[in-house]
């Protein structure tokens, strides 16, 4: 009531990180010119990540197509509702434009809970690879990184690779 400002909700501790969504656009349709269309998988630790949460939203809003890929653990319940898709099929990151990775958020996980068998199966299963993706798909990453668990040091430094663009984004955007 004091102001016209818009105001951004600077999200909360577990579930949204709006203002990474917003550099996470701006980075995409700097370098693909758009969003609308895109396919974007984001692999990895779905159910601890407020970043997932955010940019799904703000994805399916501009009218990308989203899936979220990881371990059955670490999908959360019913998150298909916000328009998603969900699978455990590291394989299906084959057909998206932007791969999007997150890593495990071991400082929000239960104590003693099991999410995966160990890091290493993780990484096998669904770590982000160069003979996993193909040509041309850019990849993203909020950081902070965890080079060798879930992506390859090859991927995160690879030409396809925004994060810089990521970095730079942020300051823009926020």
């Amino acid at each position: 009531r004091f102001t016209d400002a818009h105001v951004v909700n600077a999200g909360d501790g577990k579930h949204q990180h709006p203002t990474q969504a917003l550099l996470d656009l701006y980075a995409i349709h700097a370098e693909l010119g758009r969003v609308e269309g895109l396919h974007v998988a984001i692999v990895g630790d779905v159910l601890h990540s407020r970043v997932a949460r955010s940019n799904v939203q703000a994805l399916a809003l501009l009218g990308a197509r989203v899936t979220l890929v990881g371990p059955p653990a670490l999908l959360p319940r019913g998150i298909e509702a916000t328009g998603c898709e969900t699978t455990t099929d590291i394989g299906a990151i084959a057909d998206a434009d932007v791969v999007y990775v997150l890593r495990m958020q071991r400082e929000r996980m239960e104590e003693g809970a099991n999410y995966v068998p160990s890091l290493r199966e993780y990484t096998a299963r669904w770590g982000v690879t160069p003979e996993r993706l193909r040509p041309g798909q850019k990849v993203m990453h909020p950081g902070p990184m965890n080079r060798g668990v879930e992506i390859d040091p090859a991927v995160a430094d690879a030409d396809e690779s925004l994060v810089e663009r990521q970095v730079r984004s942020g300051l823009v955007v926020r």
